[in-house]
This record gives structure tokens, C-alpha cells and sequence, in this order.
């Protein structure tokens, strides 16, 4: 009963008061429309990008996975600090740290990097060898120019070229030197096939190790592999998918429309509860 009389009461308290409700509402939306239009449309993208830079500098051992899984909170956190950059308006800075001029600078708005997840069997968030960046910019045409100007500050960014350039340097290194071990290995697995007069327990000896000398050139050789390939694809960053340039400007309509609604719902709500306690009072 008593929550059929507050139902009761509420629906008369809304019967008397939906006109001056309806007004605050329509005051919202009209302060919705007015600030969509005088707010600066903007473009908003979004690319998928790896980076190498901690495994350059040896946080990820290859050794532990078969496919091991690059921690990308470094280069996160370089593509955050040019997002604080952005938002305290230093464009003069910000276009010198990228390499674009401050004409470019003056567009971006926003830029943000994050770690991407998955989960695994066990419903649990693994992370993943890529991060997604964001920006917004008020000119589409600046979207290619900001992604060139993402490659330039990573590739000239004193810490990352160091590790960069060891990687490069010591990487070809260490696969002349497999591809050494290989050739020795194979060669001596070539005289145990090749001996000859000898009793056959001494056989059966040399076959062992002719297996485990194959077992050992199959690993040196994936091992090798492995390194010419991370040689080829892991860069300071790497974008696996460029930023979309979009024709039309991101529409936040909705979104603003529904801020002002409520909030001068609200207003209206109050003031009427107002309105009615002073309509009692009298």
C-alpha cells in the first residue's frame, strides 16, 4: 500500500508539474543544439601499433615462450607524454618533438596510446604485443602527417635509437655466428657418417650422436630464423594498421544533447519539488 500511495503521489506531482518539467528540458536541448554548433567538429582515429623497445633492451627473455609476448608499456607511455604535451597547448614543443610544423601541431587535440588484451581459456586479460592509439585533429589532412611525425619520434628518441641500433648491430652478429655453428656441427655429423671399419656397437654410438647433432642444427637453425625475422619486423614502432582518414568529423551530438538534458531535467526537477513545497507552505 505504501508503495502504491508513492507511485500515486508521484504520478500527480508529475501531472501538475510536467509543463514547467518540460520547459527546463527544452531549455537543455536548445543549450544541447547551440553548443553542438559553436564546438569545433574534430576527427577522431584510431591505429594498432607495436614497438620492440622492450625487448631491445632484453626485458623479454625469447627463451620463454615460443611466441613471447612484447610488453609495451614503454612505448605507451612515450605516446602519453606527448598526449600531456597536447594538452597543456605547447605546440611549438609538440611539433618540434615529432618533426611537423606548428601549423600541423595546432590541430592535434588529443592523442592517447593503451595496452591491448585478450583474454585466455581461463577468462583471465593477457596482454598483447600491440597497443591502440588514438587522436583527435580539427583537419583530417593532418591524420598522415602525425602518424609520420609518430615514426620520427620514436626513431629519434635518444633511448630508443640507442637500444635500436645495438639490436641491429648485435643481432647480425649472433646469426654469423649460428650459421657458423650450424656448418661445424654439419660437418661433424658428415665424419661420423663417414667412418667406416669400425665395430658395431661403435655404430650404433656414432648413429646416437648423428641424431642428436640433427636435434641440434634443427634448433640452431629456428633459433636463426627467428632472429631474422624479429630483425625484419620489430622497429622502434611499427603501425600493424594506419589511422583511417575519415571525411566526416566525429558527431558527439548525442552525447552533448544528453549531458544537457539531464542536467536541466534535474534543474527542472528540483525547482519543482520547490515550487510544490512552497504551493504547501501557502
Amino acid at each position: 500500500m505504501e508503495l502504491a500511495a508513492l507511485l500515486k503521489s508521484v504520478y500527480s506531482f508529475i501531472q501538475r508539474q510536467w509543463k514547467f518539467m518540460g520547459l527546463f528540458l527544452l531549455i537543455g536541448v536548445v543549450f544541447g543544439l547551440t553548443y553542438n554548433h559553436l564546438k569545433t567538429p574534430y576527427f577522431e582515429t584510431s591505429a594498432i601499433t607495436t614497438s620492440g623497445l622492450s625487448y631491445f633492451e632484453g626485458i623479454v627473455d625469447p627463451a620463454e615462450l615460443e611466441y613471447p609476448i612484447i610488453d609495451q608499456k614503454i612505448a605507451v607511455d612515450m605516446v602519453n607524454a606527448l598526449g600531456e604535451i597536447v594538452q597543456s597547448n605547447e605546440y611549438e614543443l609538440f611539433a618540434r618533438v615529432i618533426g611537423v610544423s606548428v601549423e600541423v601541431a595546432k590541430t592535434v587535440k588529443w592523442i592517447e596510446a593503451e595496452q591491448l588484451y585478450e583474454l585466455d581459456l581461463e577468462n583471465r586479460r593477457q596482454k598483447q604485443s600491440q597497443f591502440k592509439i588514438t587522436i583527435r585533429v580539427l583537419d583530417n589532412q593532418s591524420i598522415k602527417i602525425v602518424q609520420e611525425g609518430l615514426i620520427n619520434y620514436f626513431n629519434k628518441n635518444l633511448y630508443s635509437n640507442k637500444n635500436y641500433s645495438l639490436f641491429t648491430k648485435q643481432t647480425p652478429e649472433l646469426i654469423a655466428y649460428l650459421n657458423q655453428e650450424i656448418s661445424d656441427v654439419k660437418e661433424y655429423r658428415s665424419l661420423l657418417k663417414n667412418k667406416s671399419n669400425v665395430e658395431l656397437s661403435s655404430v650404433s654410438i656414432a648413429n646416437d650422436d648423428s641424431e642428436l647433432m640433427q636435434n641440434e642444427i634443427v634448433q640452431l637453425f629456428e633459433r636463426k630464423q627467428d632472429l631474422e625475422r624479429d630483425l625484419e619486423l620489430l622497429k622502434p614502432i611499427s603501425f600493424v594498421s594506419n589511422f583511417p582518414v575519415y571525411k566526416q568529423p566525429k558527431s558527439r551530438l548525442l552525447v552533448r544533447l544528453g549531458i544537457f538534458i539531464c542536467f536541466f531535467l534535474f534543474m527542472g526537477f528540483v525547482l519543482a519539488i520547490f515550487r510544490e513545497v512552497k504551493k504547501l507552505a501557502s
